[in-house]
């Protein structure tokens, strides 16, 4: 039976710009990042190793999706981060070329007045997906943005995580 996995990408863009002061703003040419800045995590049930880090390896079985939304340390409040593009490396056959996807849901968000009784509110939600098509070990990169309030670009970044698929 296929299911979904779901990855949260936080990275902390706070660090990335004080420790590379000449990072690119050119989408063209992003500047390759330390994985020490990126922090994935998903269902723990789906981790070979590297849960909480910048190269986490992942279970999937052929036919799974595969679902990765980014967000900055600070959720976008002080900088913003966007995945623009996705690059296969090794073993990119293995999976669908992911592609960025947004549905509106309706999300529970603290209410100040009742803290204990939250408030809805629709929000569209950004992610990119892909389905897993055979087995093996797929390297990639993710290039992302990093966008500060007034929506400038203050870099564009890369890096380098993988996949494992076993049935």
């Amino acid at each position: 039976m296929s299911r979904v996995t779901d990855v949260l990408v936080s990275i902390d863009t706070e660090t990335i710009l004080k420790n590379y002061p000449n990072i690119s703003k050119n989408p063209a040419a992003p500047t390759m990042i330390d994985v020490n800045h990126v922090y994935m995590v998903t269902n723990q049930n789906n981790v070979i190793n590297g849960q909480a880090g910048g190269e986490l390896n992942l279970r999937a079985q052929v036919g799974d999706l595969i679902r990765w939304r980014e967000t900055s340390l600070s959720q976008s409040f002080e900088t913003a981060v966007i995945f623009y593009k996705f690059i296969g490396n090794v073993g990119n056959e293995l999976i669908s070329t992911p592609t960025p996807r947004k549905a509106t849901a309706c999300v529970a968000v603290p209410n100040t007045s009742n803290p204990s009784v939250p408030s809805c509110q629709k929000v569209d939600n950004h992610y990119w997906s892909s389905e897993t098509l055979a087995t093996g070990s797929v390297t990639y990169h993710f290039n992302f943005l990093i966008v500060d309030r007034d929506c400038k670009i203050v870099g564009c970044c890369s890096w380098d995580p993988f996949i494992t698929i076993r049935n």
